[in-house]
């Protein structure tokens, strides 16, 4: 399979909307917006790990999605200390029965956690990689990684893929290898 193959396969997915192959200055520009992100929020450091992943891959597609997206099935968001220890992370629907009784847990949103005896002196707010179940071998790629960007990135694809700003439309970036040969 090729590129072309892959994007048909991504646009037959009932929750793709839209796959566009992000290429040259754009992606350069879109790069250079999510790396500019350094802090959220609460003034917290904000390390982009899933950008990075993206930027080894050879290949970028952003994917927009219904809200019914359900492709994540593994934390996106933590919180770590200078040590590297979790002091919280996001829980993602399909993970919330593991966590939602566990009484070691509070709860910062109704899908963060924190863990109440951890050192929160010096932390980061780190964006992980998702790995990217629904491409894969089969379609000619190689370790598939999902970013989802921030609010100025998203604002940014939509602009300029055409994409309403007010519509419910969520916003992916699927990066991956081609397998020569496929």
């Amino acid at each position: 399979m090729g590129l072309k193959e892959v994007l048909d396969v991504l646009d037959a997915s009932d929750s793709v909307k839209a796959a566009f192959v992000l290429e040259d200055e754009f992606y350069n520009e879109v790069v250079e917006e999510e790396r500019s992100v350094t802090d959220c929020a609460f003034g917290m450091p904000f390390i982009n790990r899933a950008l990075e992943e993206v930027c080894k891959r050879e290949i970028a597609v952003c994917l927009f999605t219904s809200d019914n997206f359900g492709y994540v099935t593994e934390h996106i968001m933590i919180m770590e200390d200078i040590h590297g220890n979790i002091v919280g992370h996001d829980v993602p629907k399909c993970m919330m029965n593991d966590y939602k009784d566990n009484p070691e847990i509070v709860w910062l949103s109704d899908d963060f956690a924190m863990y109440p005896n951890a050192d929160l002196f010096k932390v980061n707010m780190v964006m992980l990689p998702n790995k990217a179940k629904f491409v894969g071998e089969k379609e000619g790629v190689r370790d598939p990684v999902l970013l989802y960007p921030a609010t100025t990135t998203d604002m940014l694809l939509k602009q300029h893929f055409g994409v309403p700003l007010e519509e419910r439309i969520w916003t992916a970036i699927l990066a991956f290898d081609m397998i020569e040969g496929k």
